[in-house]
């Protein structure tokens, strides 16, 4: 039997409200960090950066992710924590974002980025179950990330996962 974490996801999703951050720790700059062209780039960059983080933080059983606070501020910060839950995992999920709008008038300047992730081959370590409940959902479910930009860093500041079935390739 096959065990999908982006079942678990769903409990930190109902317990990560819009509200911001408090303290946290200054980002630093991953080491894998590259210049991109476009606002639209670099806004895709800090999504696929963060969705990194999380899938290589559960690899570890991690609590949290150094590189959590350089990609996500806000609510996609407090989101993205929260998935981290010491819950160790295997594979990665299959990703495939795009832009679909921006409005760098505003301000803060704002883009959309909207992903159907196919998160069957991201797996919960058996060991690690007990106590989670019964888990549900396999497979494709969109998740929608606002990226805004300050002073010139983009952060997913706002991130959303839907239910699965909602979305496919």
């Amino acid at each position: 039997m096959r065990y999908v974490l982006g079942a678990v996801l769903v409990g930190a999703l109902a317990t990560s409200g819009c509200a911001s951050r408090g303290e946290s720790a200054e980002p630093t700059t991953p080491a894998t960090e590259a210049p991109a062209t476009s606002h639209e780039e670099r806004a895709l960059e800090a999504y696929r950066g963060l969705m990194d983080a999380v899938v290589e933080g559960s690899h570890d059983g991690a609590t949290g992710h150094p590189d959590l606070a350089w990609y996500a501020t806000g609510q996609a910060l407090e989101f993205s924590d929260d998935m981290l839950n010491g819950i160790r995992a295997t594979g990665r999920p299959d990703m495939d974002p795009r832009v679909t709008s921006a409005d760098l008038a505003s301000n803060p300047p704002e883009v959309t980025v909207e992903d159907c992730v196919d998160d069957s081959d991201w797996n919960i370590i058996e060991e690690d179950l007990e106590g989670l409940g019964p888990l549900h959902g396999e497979g494709f479910r969109p998740v929608i990330a606002t990226v805004t930009e300050n002073n010139g860093t983009w952060q997913v500041s706002e991130l959303w996962l839907g239910e699965y079935g909602e979305c496919e390739r």
